[in-house]
Protein backbone atom coordinates (compact mmCIF):
# COMPACT_ATOMS: atom_id res chain seq x y z
CA UNK A 1 0.00 0.00 0.00
CA UNK A 2 1.18 3.29 -0.95
CA UNK A 3 1.24 6.12 1.57
CA UNK A 4 0.46 9.20 -0.49
CA UNK A 5 1.43 12.56 2.27
CA UNK A 6 -1.40 14.96 1.83
CA UNK A 7 -0.08 18.80 1.66
CA UNK A 8 0.48 19.54 5.57
CA UNK A 9 2.08 16.25 5.79
CA UNK A 10 4.32 17.12 3.50
CA UNK A 11 5.07 20.51 4.89
CA UNK A 12 5.50 18.86 8.11
CA UNK A 13 8.35 16.47 6.35
CA UNK A 14 9.97 19.34 4.90
CA UNK A 15 10.02 21.33 7.71
CA UNK A 16 11.63 18.30 9.89
CA UNK A 17 14.04 17.19 7.47
CA UNK A 18 15.14 20.94 6.75
CA UNK A 19 15.96 21.28 10.69
CA UNK A 20 17.31 17.64 11.03
CA UNK A 21 19.34 18.02 8.18
CA UNK A 22 21.24 21.41 9.06
CA UNK A 23 21.35 20.82 12.74
CA UNK A 24 22.04 16.94 13.31
CA UNK A 25 23.63 15.39 10.42
CA UNK A 26 25.22 11.89 10.82
CA UNK A 27 28.55 13.81 11.99
CA UNK A 28 26.37 15.76 14.70
CA UNK A 29 25.88 11.45 16.16
CA UNK A 30 29.46 10.54 15.40
CA UNK A 31 30.43 13.52 17.63
CA UNK A 32 27.90 13.02 20.61
CA UNK A 33 29.80 9.24 20.20
CA UNK A 34 32.73 10.29 20.54
CA UNK A 35 32.64 12.86 22.98
CA UNK A 36 31.04 9.69 25.16
CA UNK A 37 27.94 12.33 25.35
CA UNK A 38 25.87 11.22 28.96
CA UNK A 39 22.71 12.69 27.41
CA UNK A 40 23.00 11.07 24.74
CA UNK A 41 21.60 13.69 22.61
CA UNK A 42 21.46 17.61 22.03
CA UNK A 43 19.77 19.80 24.70
CA UNK A 44 19.92 22.78 22.46
CA UNK A 45 18.72 20.75 19.38
CA UNK A 46 16.00 19.13 21.60
CA UNK A 47 14.89 22.94 22.38
CA UNK A 48 14.97 23.87 18.75
CA UNK A 49 12.79 20.64 17.77
CA UNK A 50 10.10 21.58 20.79
CA UNK A 51 10.19 25.45 19.42
CA UNK A 52 9.36 23.51 15.56
CA UNK A 53 6.46 21.63 17.45
CA UNK A 54 7.37 18.51 16.99
CA UNK A 55 7.30 17.32 20.77
CA UNK A 56 3.65 18.13 20.72
CA UNK A 57 2.39 16.39 17.77
CA UNK A 58 0.23 14.03 19.47
CA UNK A 59 -0.83 16.74 22.41
CA UNK A 60 -4.36 17.20 22.03
CA UNK A 61 -4.73 21.12 20.60
CA UNK A 62 -6.52 21.38 24.06
CA UNK A 63 -3.45 20.96 25.85
CA UNK A 64 -1.31 22.92 23.53
CA UNK A 65 0.14 20.30 21.27
CA UNK A 66 -0.57 20.38 17.46
CA UNK A 67 -3.55 17.31 17.87
CA UNK A 68 -2.02 15.80 14.68
CA UNK A 69 -1.66 11.82 14.35
CA UNK A 70 0.69 9.22 14.31
CA UNK A 71 1.08 9.25 10.58
CA UNK A 72 2.74 12.37 11.77
CA UNK A 73 4.71 11.02 14.32
CA UNK A 74 5.86 8.35 11.41
CA UNK A 75 6.97 11.24 8.91
CA UNK A 76 8.72 12.77 11.54
CA UNK A 77 10.13 9.54 12.97
CA UNK A 78 11.55 9.29 9.01
CA UNK A 79 13.34 12.06 8.82
CA UNK A 80 15.11 11.39 12.31
CA UNK A 81 15.98 8.01 11.44
CA UNK A 82 17.36 9.53 7.64
CA UNK A 83 20.44 11.19 9.74
CA UNK A 84 20.20 8.90 12.44
CA UNK A 85 19.94 11.74 14.54
CA UNK A 86 19.68 11.09 18.46
CA UNK A 87 16.78 12.67 20.20
CA UNK A 88 14.05 11.60 23.17
CA UNK A 89 11.42 12.25 20.47
CA UNK A 90 9.99 8.61 20.82
CA UNK A 91 9.78 8.55 24.51
CA UNK A 92 8.48 11.42 25.03
CA UNK A 93 6.45 12.84 22.13
CA UNK A 94 5.27 9.80 20.60
CA UNK A 95 5.13 7.39 24.01
CA UNK A 96 4.65 9.92 27.23
CA UNK A 97 2.62 12.27 25.19
CA UNK A 98 0.23 9.36 23.99
CA UNK A 99 -0.20 7.54 27.28
CA UNK A 100 -0.65 11.38 29.03
CA UNK A 101 -3.51 12.46 26.72
CA UNK A 102 -5.24 8.97 26.96
CA UNK A 103 -5.15 8.96 30.72
CA UNK A 104 -8.49 10.30 30.76
CA UNK A 105 -11.62 10.95 29.63
CA UNK A 106 -11.65 14.61 28.11
CA UNK A 107 -13.99 15.42 31.17
CA UNK A 108 -11.02 14.29 33.56
CA UNK A 109 -8.44 15.81 31.39
CA UNK A 110 -10.33 19.14 32.09
CA UNK A 111 -11.51 18.91 35.54
CA UNK A 112 -9.88 18.06 38.85
CA UNK A 113 -8.69 14.34 37.84
CA UNK A 114 -6.57 15.40 35.08
CA UNK A 115 -3.40 13.81 34.68
CA UNK A 116 -0.75 14.57 36.85
CA UNK A 117 3.19 13.99 37.25
CA UNK A 118 2.59 15.06 41.02
CA UNK A 119 -0.13 16.33 43.44
CA UNK A 120 -1.76 19.51 42.15
CA UNK A 121 0.13 20.01 39.01
CA UNK A 122 -2.04 20.41 35.81
CA UNK A 123 1.55 20.92 33.80
CA UNK A 124 2.36 17.54 32.29
CA UNK A 125 0.51 17.42 29.03
CA UNK A 126 1.00 21.05 27.81
CA UNK A 127 4.38 20.63 29.54
CA UNK A 128 5.06 17.82 27.14
CA UNK A 129 4.29 19.80 24.42
CA UNK A 130 6.96 22.16 24.53
CA UNK A 131 9.44 19.81 24.82
CA UNK A 132 10.15 20.11 28.71
CA UNK A 133 12.89 17.71 30.41
CA UNK A 134 12.08 16.12 33.89
CA UNK A 135 14.57 16.81 36.63
CA UNK A 136 13.54 13.71 38.74
CA UNK A 137 11.41 10.64 38.42
CA UNK A 138 7.80 11.77 37.84
CA UNK A 139 6.25 9.46 40.66
CA UNK A 140 9.21 10.95 42.98
CA UNK A 141 7.56 13.33 45.81
CA UNK A 142 11.16 14.34 47.06
CA UNK A 143 11.74 17.80 45.53
CA UNK A 144 8.95 19.72 42.66
CA UNK A 145 9.53 18.86 39.32
CA UNK A 146 11.43 21.68 37.32
CA UNK A 147 10.14 22.18 33.55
Amino acid sequence: MALVLSEEQSMLRDSARGLIGDKAPVSHLRQLRDTRDATGFSRDLWKSFAEMGFSGLLVPEDFGGSGLGCVEAGVVMEEIGRTLMPSPFLATAVLAASALSRGGSAASMKGPNIVRCRPGCRRCVPAMASGFRATRPLWSTATPLIF
